[in-house]
Parts: structure tokens; sequence; C-alpha cells
């Protein structure tokens, strides 16, 4: 398994699946509209390195996993379905009532405290400090041309790694969490309110005291796709990562604080998150195609800069998909497939189509003949789910049905659903669910598996692609 971005980009290339661009680019928008391009392919297009990012000194890359292989590469597995069936297995010794301590379950699982994170006393990230640091020496993005216009700076670190932890170092946390340049030293970090890092500064704002923190770039690609999906709360993200790897992974101790960073990141950004005077970030373009508005976040003052001596810079670019992100969660969703039957037992899959992904919507297969409860009461179960608890649109079909294409679902819900009854909406209005498991129809459903049989043993012969 890869433990370094270093590692993985090497393995791309031998693969022609990344593909560098000698020629100058611009940070400022260029690079973020050259990504969008590529990851408009059919297939996601090829990682990017960008060796001449207009006058800073580090290739940026991007794309890195865009594209279903690169993720699965990613985490040393054949097929993503094999996470669906390897994390079963990891739950199915659990008694699982709830959400409440599943976090704490799967940290004190054999299998993840078989392989926690080592310290070692340095690390490839630790091979330079920057002295005189500044941020804007740095090849960090601007996507969109109104991105942080509030401040003035529209440049982000759009694929950091964000360390926090309580002040007694306990509940680690690692999440990714876009970062705008305010100056030189200064970021600001808009948090969600639901997050390990927002209830970790609360904490510190409550003893008014400043919270440490760390930002790492690259190090091993499990961890980067770890912390941009929302496993369950008290989850460590470092020590999944290890069993996404099956394998541990070597930390380096921070100075300033109780965080542990991977020892092969590629750059290390140190500092705290103060109690106080909060700025304001953004407005962001985002998935939705319009800009997400300006509003307070808390203010980070760097201290320290440490990397590699010749680091790559990973950055991600965000917008309406398909777009890279789009591609990571598809390895959430094989996580999701295995977790959401031991919460809601009737569900037997669950599809993240790509246009949905970042909206909480979904298509969910249930088992119709095992549930022994209404739809609606199946649906109301769902939304009680923080992952579907802002879903726009959830829609159920029979778990015969091929939920695994946006095209039959659509058929599904045309075909299956009686407008009148089956559509389910919250009282705020703004989540809704279609019942599309045909539970009322008549008639003989089409079905000739014999002869799918046949065709599928002499396709060959036909000489058909």
């Amino acid at each position: 398994m890869f433990s370094s971005l270093h590692d993985f980009t090497g393995q791309l290339e031998r693969l022609n699946d990344l593909q560098q661009v000698m020629a100058p680019v611009n940070p400022h928008l260029e690079i973020a509209a050259i990504t969008r391009r590529i990851s408009s392919y059919p297939k996601g297009g090829p990682a990017l390195l960008f060796r001449q990012p207009g006058q800073f000194p580090f290739p940026v890359v991007t794309n890195l996993f865009g594209s279903r292989r690169r993720v699965r590469l990613a985490l040393g597995l054949d097929r993503l379905e094999d996470l669906t069936a390897d994390f079963t297995t990891l739950l199915q010794p659990l008694r699982i009532s709830g959400i409440a301590d599943l976090g704490a379950q799967l940290c004190n699982h054999p299998e993840l405290l078989g392989c926690r994170p080592v310290v070692v006393p340095t690390g490839p990230c630790r091979e330079a400090c920057e002295l005189g640091f500044d941020l804007l020496r740095l090849p960090f993005l601007q996507n969109w041309p109104d991105d942080g216009a509030h401040s003035g700076n529209g440049r982000y670190i759009s694929l950091g790694q964000v360390f926090t932890s309580m002040p007694d170092g306990s509940e680690p946390n690692c999440g990714i969490y876009r970062c705008q340049i305010h100056d030189g030293h200064t970021l600001a970090i808009r948090w969600r309110s639901t997050s390990g890092a927002a209830r970790h500064h609360q904490e510190y704002v409550r003893r008014d005291q400043r919270m440490p923190l760390a930002i790492t770039l690259g190090g091993p690609p499990a961890l980067t796709l770890a912390a941009a999906w929302p496993l369950p709360e008290g989850l460590d993200e470092l020590s999944f990562a290890c069993w996404l790897r099956q394998a541990t992974l070597p930390v380096v101790n921070c100075s300033h604080g109780p965080l542990r960073v991977p020892a092969e990141a590629e750059l290390v950004i140190e500092g705290f998150a103060e109690p106080d005077q909060p700025l304001i970030e953004g407005p962001f373009g985002n998935h939705t195609g319009r800009y997400d508005p300006a509003g307070p976040a808390a203010r980070i003052t760097v201290t320290r800069i440490t990397r590699r001596d010749a680091p790559l810079v990973p950055a991600t670019v965000v917008g309406p998909p398909p777009q890279e992100d789009c591609w990571m969660m598809q390895g959430w969703e094989r996580l999701l497939a295995a977790l959401l039957p031991r919460l809601v037992p009737e569900v037997r899959d669950v599809r993240l189509p790509v246009p949905w992904v970042f909206r909480q919507s979904a298509v969910i297969a249930i088992d119709r003949q095992a549930a022994a409860r209404p739809v609606r009461e199946i649906v109301q179960a769902l939304w009680g789910l923080p992952w579907f608890a802002k879903a726009r649109l959830l829609v159920l079909v029979d778990a015969g049905c091929q939920s695994n294409t946006l095209l039959h679902t659509a058929w599904c819900a045309v075909n299956h659903t009686d407008w009148h009854d089956d559509l389910i909406q919250d009282e705020s209005g703004r989540r809704l669910a279609i019942d599309a498991t045909c539970r009322r129809l008549s008639g003989e459903q089409l079905s000739d598996d014999p002869t799918a049989r046949l065709i599928a043993q002499r396709w060959k012969e036909y000489g058909l692609p």
C-alpha cells in the first residue's frame, strides 16, 4: 500500500494515469479550469501534475482521486465492492443499536487496535523547515473568480487534512475543510458545526485558550480518503486509514500541542485556532453550481511550516459534478452499503449518484419481503441518520432492481410510483422521498433468465463488443 503521495503518483505514472503539464500555468483560475475540463471526461480523466505553477517553486497535482480506478488503487483493492465485504466483516461482531457509540466501538475493535499508527522521531515531512515562511509563496489555487471576495484573497488550501483534538489529546480528529488564505500567516477555516474539529474548538473557546492544529498535505492516500468521508463520530481517521491500508503508518509528534501527523506528508502547516476575533470566509464556489455565501470562520495563526525537500502540493477543484470529490465519495458509498443494513435492517444496498452525492441524496434498495414496517417509516429512520439528515431526495427501489445506475432509477421512479401515495415529504418541505418499490403494480414483470444465461455463455461467438 502507498504510504506517500510520491509513491502514489509514481505508480500512476507507471500506469499511464498521470498527465504531466510542462507548460507554465497560473494557479489563479487557470489550473482549476484545466482540471474541471479533464474531470468532465466520461471516466474522470487522468491525474494532472503541473510542473510550472506560475512562479511558485513546487509542482501542483490535481484530480488525484478523479476516477473509480484511482480510488480503488489508493485503497489497494481489486474492486470497490470488496470494501463493502471487508467492512461488513469488521462490523459483524459489534452490537449496533444506533450511531451514538459506533465510532468508539470501531476504535476499540481488535482489528483497528492491531494496526494503530506508530510514532517515529522524524520523517520526510520534517526534511526542511520554512524559515520566514509565507503562505502566499506556496502554489495554492483559486478555483472560481469570486472565491474569497469578501477578504480579497480567493486562494484556498483545498485538500489539506486538518488535525485537532481535545486539550488532553483525546478524541483525535482528521477532516478535510476548506482553508482560505487571508495573508502570509493567517487562515480562515469554517468547519461544519457537527464536525469533530468544531467540537474541539468550542471546548478551547470555553476555556479561552488557543487550539493547536496541524494541516498536512499528501501522506498516505488512504488517509486523505478517510479524512474526506463522513465517518461515524468518534472514529479516529488515522486508525481507520491503517485498517484501510491493512498496515500501520508512521506519525510524528507536533511540538505545539498533543497532535500527531503522517511522517510522510508533503507539507505540515502548524498553528493555532484563536478563541476570539473570527474571520470571514468566502464566498466559495461549491457543488451546487453557486457560491456559498461568506460567513464567520475560525481564525488560524500559522506558526511553522515543515516539508519535504521537494514536495508536491495536492489540490482539489470543487464545482458542479462530475469532479474528483464525486469519485472519492464512491469509497464512502461502499462503506455505507455495509453500515446501513445494521442500522436500518430493510436496506440491502445504497448508491450515491454522481449528480446527487453532495446533497445527501441516494438510491436505496430495500427488501420489501423482509420489511416489518411501511416504507414511510423506513424513510423516517433514514432521515434520522446524519448522512441523510439533510437529504434533498431519497429514491427507494426494490432490492431486485439495478440501483447502481441513475438511468434505471429514473425508469423505476417513473414506472413504479403512484404520485398520489408514494411521494413522502417532511414538514419543512426541504426533504423528499419517492417510494419506487412497485408494490402496487399489476401484471407479470418481464423476465427471460434462461435466454439471458444462454447469450451470456455464447456472447464471444456472436463477435459483438
